[in-house]
């Protein structure tokens, strides 16, 4: 059986979440306070090499121009290295996990959504994006609940701005595999096991989603990821 925890409702502005609601860098950034500007801006940075961030400062009144000038080549630059739109994407995706990460109610709301669902007969348990993180969590706060696999999908774990607001340590489950587009600017840290060693490194796994490197069809679809959920149930496939 299949089980999904939804809780993007919480993330609504009406519930107190970060409001995205024209979905271009300029709106974001405006509703941003000084010390998530700053936060996000070094997030930014983390995902872009000197390299880029050089070429993309010579690239005067090409795309972003309506940003604030310091925002400007960090967004190109995440657009040259993974593609159009990306800097947007990835601005969206770190104001949801930062506040699921820093208010106390929409994070004890958010955990006991996944509990209740999870329960105790799941084996395996699926991330994506943010979910990721609270996959995490989940795992982390309950050690003995007997999942098996945790599979996480275009993760941001290893960005420094979602580890030093972790508990980074050594998780109670067997098996962890870890799936990311190199492309995806979400999982642009990169190999996760750098920080869980515990990650073997055939369970680093690298996949090609094409035009839309975050998407969480893309990731599911990839006979990468199909093998792993295969070898946890196989009674997926038909006899």
């Amino acid at each position: 059986m299949l089980d999904l925890a939804f809780y993007g409702d919480l993330f609504l502005p009406d519930r107190g979440g970060p409001s995205t609601k024209s979905g271009d860098a300029t709106s974001l950034l405006d509703l941003m306070d000084e010390k998530e500007l700053s936060e996000v801006s070094e997030a930014l940075a983390d995902v872009v090499s000197a390299g880029d961030l050089a070429v993309a400062e010579a690239e005067v009144g090409k795309a972003y121009t309506r940003t604030p000038r310091w925002a400007q080549a960090l967004l190109r630059a995440v657009d040259r290295r993974c593609g159009a739109a990306a800097g947007v994407l990835y601005l969206g995706v770190l104001r949801q996990v930062r506040h699921y990460l820093t208010d106390g109610d929409l994070k004890t709301q958010v955990d006991a959504r996944v509990a209740d669902t999870v329960g105790t007969s799941c084996r395996v348990l699926i991330g994506h994006s943010l979910g990721s993180v609270v996959a995490y969590e989940y795992v982390r706060q309950h050690p003995g609940q007997g999942v098996q696999l945790l599979v996480t999908l275009g993760s941001p774990l290893g960005l420094r701005m979602v580890r030093e607001r972790l508990q980074v340590e050594q998780l109670a489950v067997p098996r962890w595999v870890n799936v990311r587009d190199v492309r995806d600017p979400v999982a642009c840290a990169g190999e996760l096991r750098r920080w869980w060693p515990q990650i073997d490194e055939r369970d680093e796994l690298v996949v090609d989603n094409s035009g839309d490197a975050h998407a969480i069809e893309r990731y599911l679809n990839r006979r990468a990821t199909g093998e792993v959920l295969i070898s946890a149930l196989p009674h997926l496939v038909a006899a």
